[in-house]
Order: C-alpha cells, then structure tokens, then sequence
C-alpha cells in the first residue's frame, strides 16, 4: 500500500492524459463513475491536495465533512460561529435560508454573525465541493432568552422556596424540590441531574420529578450529610459509599458515568451508569474516610468542579489548594496540576500560572482549559497541553484580581462556566446574580460581554432578582439570585442552577 501511494504522483498524470481522450459519452454526474468528468476531477483533486475524500472514494486519508451538531438553538442577538469539526479551507456551497443577522463563508463553511430574527427550525445543506466532496444537512432555530422550564417549584417561576412544599411555601424534601442547588448535567437521552446539599437527583427526560436520588440511600425524603443508614434521616460522623455531604459539581463521561464532587468529604466519587453505589473514589484511600490529606497527587482538599476528559480522564479543581488536577484514564494518581509548579506546593499569586480558590471547569473543542478563578474575580483559558494561562476574562491583565463595578468587563466571585454550540463562554457571575455571555475569541484581556441572563439585558446591573428596572427583589421567570451550575444539553439549551432560588432554569 505504501508503495502504491508513492506511484500516485505518477501514475495519475497518466491516467488523467488517456481520460480525455477515452471518455465515454453523455453523462453528466460527476460522481458517476461513467461520467465524462469523474476520472478528470478525481484526479485534479488528488493532484492538487495532499488530502482528497471525492464522491466517496477515500483517495488519502482525508478527515471526514460535518459540523460538531445536527441541530442548532441559537439565542437571539447572541453571537454565532458555527464550523466544521475538521476546520479546511475548500470550496463550500449553502442550500436553504439563513437566519437574519448570519452569514456563510463559502472558503471555511463557517455560518457566523448575530442572530437578530426569532425563526423556526431551518434546515440547511451545506456542501464541501473540492478538495474533499460531502454533503451535510443541519437545522438552525433561534429562540428568546426567556425559560420555559423550571425545576424544584412545581413550575412556578414566582416562587422560590427552599424544599417547596407544593403551595409556594417552605417544606421538606421531596422528589420535586430543591434546596440550594449547585450543579446540572444531562445525559446522552435527555435526564437531569440536579446537585444541591447533601444529595444529587436524576429527573428522566421532560420531567420535573426525580426517579433516582444519590446519597440518602435512595430515600427522596431525606437530605442529611453522611446518612448513617437507609430510612433513619440521621448524620454521621464518617462518610460510606451511600453518603455525601456538601455536594458540588457534577459530569457525566460519555457512557454516562456521573462525577460526583462530595465536597466536604474531600473527594470526588464516580457512578457507573444507572447505578446509586459509586465505584470509584478520587481523593482517599477508601469509602469510609473523608479528611483533608497533605498536599499530593493523590489527596484532595475542598474539591468544587469535575469535568470529565474526552480522553476518558478526569480534571478535578480544589478551592483549599488553589489548584486543578488531571487524572489520566484508569488513575486516581494526578500527573498534571495546574495553579501551582508541583503538587505539594499552595501558591497564590495574581498571575497567568496561579490559581486562588478555584471552582468552575470546562473543556473547549481543542481540549483547552477553562478554569474559574473565584477568588480573583476571573475566568482563565489554558491552550491544550499548557499549564499558562493565554487569555483572561473579567480582568485587564492577568497580575490584577479585583472585583470592579458591574459592567460587561468585570466579574464578582464567578464560580461555573460552559461553552455553548458556537463556543461562546457563559460564565455565572454569581456576585452579580447574572451569567454573561463573551463571544469566541483569540482577544487575551479585557474581553467585553456581549449578552447577559438574570438582569433585563442591562449589563451594567447585579441586583439579585432584578424587577425590570435594576431594582428589587421581584422573583419572576427572567430573573436570577446567586446563579452557580450552568450546562448545555445536546439540543443547545442552557439550563442554570439558580442557587438562593432553589430552583434550575431551562432556556
């Protein structure tokens, strides 16, 4: 084989030469074989890129034709750039009518612009010509920022009531309520899992009842750190592989394996799929222990974020030791820090290289690294396979970490971040009770929002449950106090742990 690929270059010429020549007539489908123009073309493209994929002949290894979804929700006036998922320049052509505000680039096959018009679901095909012939159809909605699905108070967006009871007021724990959630996920077939307190539930697809409820043995009624066994709503001092307590973030991995971060116990246990037992703990030696270890590869102390990698490891960040580990495939040993120059080191420094009190995690397409660094009031991008930060959101520079007047530059006390389709960066600015949105960006500092959620579309407003007009308090479906957890779906809807409402928004 290697030795045909090396003849190509010859042997081509020569085909290309007695094809002109000895054409068949008539037909005029240049992916049929019997075509006057399929040999020509074929071998023009094979001739001219070091790479060619043409009418379904695989001539070199060219990476297949097709964008990252099949389906696109896109908020209005909110920034788009869709791309391919193997970027190439070529030539590229559009079927179908765009949303308004957006635009097609017939070299990259980018769609991007700023949505300004509501639409239906769009179908668009789109065609990669030459080099590389593929043809893919993907459907674009624009819709508005308002929810139109609440977690945790049986559908009222007015009420925002710790374990509601059912009639807008203060009860127990059920399996329809919530009290101070953190963290948000979905898996592959449209479930929730909503975090809060001592315990995390799964609600199946388009319900707002959990079937399943991780930490309190399986009973909906209780919420207690470190149950001591099923049905006595009692603590304990030690933990066990039934308990949490203090429950932050949550992840799903690609077979639906859940993260769970038990924040308070020091570790981070993993589910396998379907399963309320964990099998795996990051953090201790064992089950039954939860204390804070020295500093090391092995140890963790005040976990808040996990995230896990296409690579099927694990990135973990600590707010105590003011730093994010990676755990490759199969480990429970760290072989990457980032925030720190080793791993028994506790440093921090304003920098591009330290870390102080981190929370949120998040991995781009290019499996770079977005870290929220809470204490200093900033998000941090780290290219892949850096542990230097090459971009910062919320600040000037990257050596100051202060708070700033709301506006949309600055961030107060930031704790989740998540990438949307377009892989613009929300980021909840849980000081200023609103997610803001920075559009895709190679720009290193002084990043500007350009759309916010919680706050009536002014950026320059922080008020917890905002009335309208930068006033307050007024719980309503467009309002937000002390945002935490935020995380796509694979249809493009954000949901938001909307933390001192006790409540998770859909969007």
């Amino acid at each position: 084989m290697k030795m045909f690929r090396k003849l190509i270059p010859i042997l081509l010429p020569v085909i290309f030469f007695f094809s002109i020549g000895c054409k068949p007539d008539g037909l005029g489908n240049h992916c049929d074989p019997k075509a006057d123009s399929f040999l020509e073309t074929l071998t023009f493209q094979a001739l001219t890129t070091a790479v060619s994929y043409h009418c379904g002949y695989n001539l070199v290894n060219i990476p297949p034709f097709g964008y990252r979804h099949s389906n696109y929700r896109l908020y209005l006036n909110f920034p788009v750039s869709i791309v391919p998922r193997y970027p190439k320049n070529s030539s590229y052509s559009i079927q179908g009518i765009l949303p308004a505000g957006l635009t097609f680039d017939t070299t990259t096959g980018e769609i991007k612009g700023t949505s300004t018009a509501l639409t239906t679901a769009t179908n668009l095909t789109i065609t990669r010509n030459s080099p590389g012939f593929g043809i893919v159809t993907i459907t674009l909605q624009v819709v508005d920022t308002s929810p139109t699905m609440v977690y945790g108070q049986y559908g009222f967006y007015t009420c925002a009531n710790t374990y509601n009871n059912g009639s807008c007021a203060p009860g127990t724990p059920t399996n329809q309520n919530l009290s101070f959630p953190f963290g948000v996920v979905t898996d592959n077939s449209g479930g929730v899992y909503i975090s809060g307190v001592n315990r995390i539930q799964y609600h199946p697809p388009n319900s707002t009842v959990s079937s399943r409820v991780y930490g309190q043995f399986g009973n909906f009624t209780c919420d207690i750190a470190n149950m001591i066994s099923a049905g006595s709503c009692s603590n304990y001092i030690n933990p066990s592989e039934n308990t949490l307590n203090s429950v932050r973030e949550i992840a799903l991995d690609s077979q639906d394996g859940l993260y769970a971060v038990d924040m308070a116990n020091h570790r981070v246990l993993y589910y396998t799929k379907n399963t309320i037992i964990p099998s795996v703990v990051y953090g201790q030696p064992g089950f039954t222990t939860g204390t804070a270890g020295s500093t090391s590869a092995i140890s963790l102390n005040t976990p808040q974020s996990v995230v896990a990698a296409p690579d099927g490891g694990v990135y973990i960040s600590e707010s105590a030791t003011h730093r994010v580990l990676y755990f490759p495939p199969g480990s429970t040993t760290a072989t990457r820090v980032y925030g720190q120059t080793n791993f028994s080191s506790i440093v921090t420094n304003t920098t591009n290289v330290n870390l102080s009190g981190p929370f949120g995690i998040t991995l781009d397409s290019e499996g770079g690294l977005y870290v929220v660094d809470t204490n200093n009031n900033r998000v941090l991008y780290f290219p892949a396979g850096s542990t230097i930060a090459s971009r910062v959101y919320g600040q000037p520079n990257f050596i100051t970490g202060t708070s700033g007047a709301v506006g949309p530059t600055t961030l107060s006390t930031p704790t989740k971040v998540a990438l949307d389709q377009s892989e613009n960066l929300y980021v909840s600015d849980t000081g200023n009770n609103r997610v803001v949105v920075y559009p895709k960006t190679t720009q290193t500092a002084g990043i500007t929002a350009v759309a916010v959620f919680g706050q009536f579309n002014n950026l320059s407003c922080g008020v917890a449950n905002n009335n309208g007009s930068c006033g307050g308090p007024a719980v309503g479906q467009n309002t937000l106090s002390t945002p935490t957890g935020i995380f796509f779906n694979q249809l493009g809807q954000l949901y938001v742990a909307d933390q001192q409402n006790n409540r998770v928004l859909v969007y």
